[in-house]
């Protein structure tokens, strides 16, 4: 079972970091809060991420069934689901599979739109000498994060998880039966996902709607408490 942290009582709400993200580097600060608005909160590291043991291979489907295994095992479903960057597009691909599992999916700063050239340059980015070479801060921080043998082994499923993203992601069609209350979220300075892309995903699902926060990059160490936390207590209260 992947590793998780879980507080708080009443519904669940699960928290997805993204890819390479921890519940430590993207959502620690958000938990005790979100639980204190009644909720059981569960935070999760996806696959070989963090504590989570690495599985045999790490793409989208194998994420999937993680999550399903984790919700079953901790009777914790139909649960919301409130995924940053990956995590969120990993929330939306379960919620297709098991709608009847997901009473509600809120999606920051996620991309879904990815031509070929962008897929390229942010694999480009995920190899080890790269980032030796570039960004060696970042390195540095992602071996803390989950460990260097780890990190090894987790970094060329990344790569290829994000370049696959333009031929074998999930399509627009797919979306077109979703009917469930969605949520998609970015920051007006998210450097990933454009405002305009965020409103092509709106547009593409039935029951989405959208929040651009001011001021906001992608990394979700910019995105603010005291102006999510109450947009998203709104969100959960529409849901009830």
């Amino acid at each position: 079972m992947l590793h998780h942290q879980s507080i708080g009582s009443g519904p669940p709400v699960l928290l997805l970091p993204g890819l390479l993200g921890t519940i430590e580097s993207d959502w620690q600060r958000f938990i005790q809060p979100i639980a204190d608005m009644g909720y059981t909160v569960i935070a999760a590291d996806l696959p070989g991420h963090g504590q989570s043991e690495m599985t045999k291979s790490l793409t989208m489907r194998v994420i999937g069934e993680e999550l399903e295994r984790l919700l079953s095992g901790l009777h914790a479903d139909p649960a919301v689901i409130l995924g940053y960057s990956v995590g969120g597009y990993a929330g939306l691909s379960f919620a297709l599979k098991h709608p009847g599992r997901v009473v509600g999916l809120w999606m920051h700063g996620t991309k879904f739109y990815w031509s070929g050239e962008e897929a390229e340059n942010l694999a480009a980015e995920l190899d080890t000498a790269w980032l030796a070479e570039n960004n060696p801060d970042r390195l540095a921080e992602l071996r803390s994060r989950h460990g260097e043998e780890k990190l090894d082994a987790i970094l060329p499923w990344a790569t290829k998880i994000i370049s696959g993203m333009p031929d074998s992601g999930l399509t627009v069609m797919e979306l077109e039966d979703l009917d469930l209350p969605m949520m998609i979220s970015v920051g007006d300075r998210d450097e990933l996902v454009p405002v305009s892309e965020a409103l092509d995903l709106q547009h593409a699902l039935l029951r989405a709607q959208l929040s651009v926060f001011a001021d906001t990059n992608h990394p979700l160490a910019s995105l603010r408490d005291h102006v999510f936390l109450p947009a998203f207590r709104d969100f959960l209260n529409r849901l009830d």
